[in-house]
């Protein structure tokens, strides 16, 4: 098939002894081709007679058009375009044609072989010549290329002064020459060298790809279809010039001469076109074939790819449900391990709380008994008789102090439950309310004490006694007991006693600042970055979810509203800023 070698291609690819070889033969072919088109002026090769069909006509030998044709077939269209267009130069000059009509009477024979370089990108035929299409192609073609080349003979005419009954005799020779040398020499070299040139130009990575012949089909059916209509219009008016030229002398033997030829030239042309529309018909059933084919491969291909993307969709919505079931799973399993956490966290107030209330009840117990003791003791006095005032007196003395006592510690109790009841009431119902910003914080202070004190730390709380919010207690109450929970299990050292502070400020009328910090060992730089990220923890190892500060981050964001930044503690422990609204915005 045709395959153009590409000059960026064999300037990157192949060995240098190639290269060297092919530009030398390039370039050779190049100053032959300049030669022998100035010696087909000096010789006389233009015009030569030749009887053809019953009829003498005259044909033009052109051996630099021989040599640029098996360029362009075998390497390419520019390979062959300079030799042909530098040696028509050349020939134009030397014949004393004027600068600016040489330079576009090169053009004629680039134009002929253009035909060639389109047809062979229309047809996937090789042009080897090895088979009966190979070989009908070829001949149209040349024929087409031969009928347009021949467009440089009128600048010729118009530029030499040529006489009118020269006119056909001059067009004739040039499209003939072209035609006859194309079958006669450049046929035989294909069969003979195409097929070998073509295994070694392969090996060497030279030849283009083949692309789209769609559009390649199209032009090349035109530019046949020009081509035989060019020839047929070109013939019938050059002989019909010849007939009218010999008529204007009013010589009849001339007349004669001139009406004999112009049957003789239309005899001939008919048996040319015959041949020509028969071969001409057969390329455009080889190119309709090859278009036909060209379609339904496209349309196979189409459906082919049709049917891929809709098994891809399929399999992307397959994958896309399985995405959203393995995704509504992750959201269940989220949703429990939050509310693990938050029970988590409950779990850390009743067991601070319980640890708390057993001093003032174990207390209260005591002194109850030894009350107890006491009224059994003077009960046995009385019943035997034997009560006097000094029993009367000490027994009073121990009942004054036992109540005291016991009021005091059952007093205690009961303010720790009533504290870690409403903190444990705000984090379980969770309802928006109005409340007082520091009454709240100091009951889950009180609720946090025990758990802090065990561990042997200190929450304090600096707020301001006017500040009333409309929001979520519980909310706030989880994010403080969260942050408190996460200081004690990771700023301080095994045994190491430290002071948590929450710091309260207006910051307008409607935003509170809230400051949650530890004098601790802080965060190091390279994780301050991922303590709000889901499941992200440093002791996993220990049992923590690493859920803890990314509940804290939705219940401030979502739920209350506001921003959460953790900031550089300035050297030591670390501070977390909540900025909120006084009104928490309507939950959608």
């Amino acid at each position: 098939m045709y395959r153009p070698t590409l000059f960026r291609l064999f300037w990157t690819k192949g060995g240098r002894r190639d290269r060297a070889v092919v530009l030398a033969a390039w370039l050779g072919t190049l100053a032959a081709s300049i030669g022998l088109g100035l010696a087909s002026i000096t010789l006389g090769w233009s015009g030569l007679p030749i009887h053809f069909a019953g009829v003498d006509v005259f044909a033009t030998l052109y051996p630099p058009l021989i040599f640029a044709t098996l360029w362009v077939l075998w390497f390419g269209f520019w390979w062959g375009f300079l030799p042909a267009y530098l040696s028509t130069l050349a020939l134009a000059l030397h014949s004393g044609m004027p600068l600016h009509w040489s330079l576009l009477f090169a053009f004629a024979d680039p134009l002929g072989l253009a035909v060639f370089a389109i047809g062979y990108r229309a047809l996937p035929i090789p042009y080897d010549l090895r088979s009966f299409n190979a070989l009908v192609v070829f001949v149209v073609l040349s024929f087409v290329g031969a009928v347009f080349g021949s467009a440089g003979s009128v600048i010729w005419i118009m530029t030499n002064g040529v006489g009118r009954h020269d006119v056909l005799p001059v067009w004739q020779g040039w499209w003939l020459g072209a035609f006859l040398q194309n079958l006669t020499i450049v046929a035989p070299f294909l069969w003979a060298f195409s097929r070998p040139l073509a295994r070694w130009r392969g090996g060497r990575g030279w030849r283009a790809e083949e692309g789209d012949r769609g559009a390649w089909t199209v032009l090349g059916g035109a530019t046949i279809l020009a081509g035989v209509l060019l020839f047929l219009y070109a013939s019938v008016r050059l002989n019909a010039l010849a007939f009218e030229t010999a008529s204007a002398t009013g010589d009849d033997g001339a007349v004669r001469a001139a009406a004999r030829a112009l049957a003789e030239s239309s005899q001939s042309m008919y048996w040319v076109m015959t041949i020509i529309v028969l071969f001409a018909f057969y390329v455009a059933h080889q190119l309709f074939s090859h278009w036909s084919a060209a379609t339904r491969r496209a349309a196979a291909e189409l459906s082919a790819t049709n049917t891929h993307l809709a098994d891809q969709a399929r399999r992307l919505a397959d994958a896309l449900d399985s995405e959203r079931l393995a995704h509504e799973r992750l959201k269940a399993t989220q949703a429990q391990l939050i509310q693990a956490e938050k029970m988590a966290a409950l779990a850390h107030l009743v067991a601070g709380v319980a640890h708390e209330i057993n001093t003032p009840l174990g207390i209260a117990l005591l002194a109850s008994t030894h009350l107890g003791d006491e009224t059994r003791r003077l009960e046995q006095r009385v019943a035997n008789g034997q009560v006097r005032k000094s029993d009367l007196t000490d027994y009073l003395g121990v009942a004054k102090e036992t109540s005291t006592l016991l009021h005091t510690h059952v007093a205690r109790a009961a303010g720790l439950v009533q504290s870690f009841k409403q903190v444990a009431a705000d984090q379980v119902a969770d309802e928006r309310r109005g409340f007082n910003l520091r009454a709240s914080l100091e009951e889950l202070a009180s609720s946090l004490a025990p758990a802090l004190r065990k561990a042997g730390h200190v929450l304090t709380v600096e707020c301001p006694d006017d500040i009333v919010m409309d929001s979520y207690p519980g909310a706030l109450g989880q994010v403080v007991t969260n942050l408190a929970m996460n200081a004690v299990d990771h700023a301080f050292e095994p045994g190491q006693a430290g002071t948590l502070r929450i710091d309260v400020t207006m910051i307008d009328a409607d935003t509170v600042a809230l400051s949650f910090s530890d004098d601790g060992r802080g965060i190091p730089a390279d994780i301050r970055s991922k303590v709000f990220d889901p499941f992200f923890t440093t002791r996993r190892g220990a049992g923590n979810t690493g859920l803890g500060l990314h509940i804290v981050f939705n219940l401030v964001t979502s739920r209350l509203g506001g921003r959460i930044a953790l900031e550089d503690g300035q050297g030591r422990g670390c501070r977390f800023l909540i900025r909120m609204p006084v009104t928490a915005p309507v939950a959608g």
